[in-house]
């Protein structure tokens, strides 16, 4: 009978793909880390394994939330791109019980050696699912992502050798390499799909581009990276803060389109992009002193990660269940709103008035938990139900 069962869940559509179990856990998640950030800053009330509060939360942000948000959209796209069916079913599972277990550990204040297994074990696992069908059908294009995944394996194994203290000072250098890593990956997928989006949405000619600025625009960041993880007080920071978020901003430039505005699930993608340019810019100002590395860290993570990880989900969660994404659920758009808000308050209220600083981190606390705790409620009919049946002419 436990076989049957088995069997049974590891068949069901809701382990299909991977944007089903990851885009809703990953959405729960980021509640539950707020909610618990909420209540351990500024005092510790839970133990977290050993781990620092500060150093939690950030770490279950990057390779917790916004990761498992990634998995979800890359898993289920490497799926389509090559034709394997390699992450779905019981591999599926596996990944998603590897992260579970992980983002469970700390809760239970399990030993920090067995959270560290299952959580490199999960990016390893990743890598393999996205690495493998890949190499397979030779889709070479694909191949930078693969190499970020990768790169997340190093930078994970960093931040528990700081944990376990084999590298002093490592969590937070981990943690940089970790949030850069995750941005990358978006920077990739912005570079594809906003543009793309934007002409199909407002049905526009093709806009300008030029590989040389994508080319310098990725490797500007990667360089950034590696400065803000090693040598954050460094004047190279601003040296290449500055007109790396000049370089990023003509891009956006190049693709905006007043029209954005009128479409749900276009205008938040500007949006996130906007955010990561201004904590580039940022990262500038921290290396000259100016503003502390965690307006600028913010800036990236709570703008940047938090509207564009939410819209992909919103846009993706429709497409891939035959449901038009021109007409999302009508509430959606008041998470967007409040994670933009969440991002001004975090980012600019504190630089305005510091006096308020803990009231400025407690407001933001409390959008970012009410836009996920909307978000999920929207979207969990939708991942938690079967497919529609396809429509032609479906604007997807």
């Amino acid at each position: 009978m436990l076989v049957v069962l088995i069997s049974d869940v590891l068949n069901m559509f809701f382990f299909d793909r991977a944007f089903r179990p990851f885009f809703l856990g990953g959405s729960l998640f980021s509640v539950v880390v707020m909610v618990l950030w909420f209540a351990n800053y500024p005092q510790q009330i839970m133990p977290f394994s050993g781990v620092a509060p500060m150093f939690w939360h950030a770490h279950e942000m990057v390779f917790g939330y916004a990761l498992a948000t990634v998995t979800g959209f890359l898993l289920t796209a490497v799926m389509n791109w090559s034709g394997e069916r390699t992450a779905s079913g019981k591999p599926l599972v596996i990944l998603l019980l590897l992260w579970a277990a992980a983002r469970l550990g700390y809760l239970l204040n399990f030993p920090i050696n067995l959270i560290a297994i299952a959580d490199i074990g999960f990016n390893v696992g990743l890598f393999l699912l996205f690495f493998i069908p890949v190499y397979r059908q030779k889709l070479w294009v694909q191949i930078g992502l693969a190499s970020k995944f990768f790169l997340l394996i190093i930078a994970n194994t960093l931040f528990y050798a700081g944990v376990l203290g084999w590298w002093e000072h490592g969590e937070q250098a981990a943690i940089i390499l970790g949030l850069f890593l995750v941005l990358a990956i978006n920077l990739t997928m912005i570079r594809r799909l906003v543009p793309f989006f934007t002409e199909k949405a407002l049905k526009l000619a093709e806009f300008r581009s030029s590989k040389l600025v994508d080319g310098v625009a990725l490797g500007g960041f990667l360089a950034l990276m590696l400065v803000a993880a090693f040598t954050p007080q460094s004047w190279l920071m601003a040296v290449i803060a500055f007109p790396l978020a000049m370089l990023h901003a003509l891009r956006l430039v190049w693709w905006y389109h007043p029209g954005i505005w009128q479409v749900t699930l276009l205008w938040p993608l500007h949006l996130s992009y906007l955010f990561m340019i201004i904590g580039i810019l940022m990262f500038g100002f921290a290396g000259l002193g100016w503003v502390s590395s965690s307006i600028a860290i913010h800036a990236l993570a709570a703008g940047g990660i938090g509207l564009l990880c939410s819209s992909m989900m919103a846009r993706i969660s429709l497409g891939h269940t035959n449901r038009n994404v021109f007409a999302p659920p009508r509430g959606v758009v008041w998470v967007f709103v409040l994670l933009a808000l969440t991002a001004v308050v975090r980012v600019f209220f504190p630089l305005v008035l510091p006096e308020y600083y803990l009231i400025w981190i407690g407001l933001s606390q409390i959008g970012w938990v009410a836009a996920f705790l909307l978000l999920t409620v929207l979207y969990l009919p939708i991942l938690w139900q079967p497919n529609l049946p396809k429509h032609p002419g479906l604007e997807r």
